[in-house]
């Protein structure tokens, strides 16, 4: 097997242990036999771009987050972080029109925090 297969396997599973998934419901989620999945995270199994793409769907991550290996060597802020992945994959698909609302509405909302404190 090689480095590759295990570092996407890897970060497939840590990244579902993070969002409190099952590989059975992970599997389902992604239209997959659970022992199909539990290869791919044990690199076992070579996957094809449809499956991976089934996979980032799931885990709702980009295909770049698989093979992060940051994220999954330092582990720093796991929430956190599973919660920029989310709004990024949300993010991803906006128009700019939408992208310009959004980011209005953040910066909106951090000053009201701010003038809180």
């Amino acid at each position: 097997m090689s480095d590759l297969m295990k570092v996407l396997g890897q970060n497939i599973q840590y990244i579902r242990k993070l969002r409190g998934l099952t590989q059975e419901e992970l599997a389902e989620k992604c239209e997959m036999q659970t022992s199909y999945l539990a290869g791919v995270e044990r690199a076992s199994r070579n996957i094809t771009i449809q499956t991976l793409e089934k996979i980032t769907t799931g885990l709702e991550v980009l295909p770049e987050d698989l093979f992060d290996l940051t994220q999954f060597l330092e582990k720093q802020e796991p929430a956190k972080q599973t919660l920029l992945n989310k709004l990024e994959y949300r993010l991803a698909n906006c128009s700019e029109k939408e992208l310009k609302l959004i980011t209005k509405i953040v910066a909106d909302i951090q000053e009201a925090f701010n003038e809180e404190d």
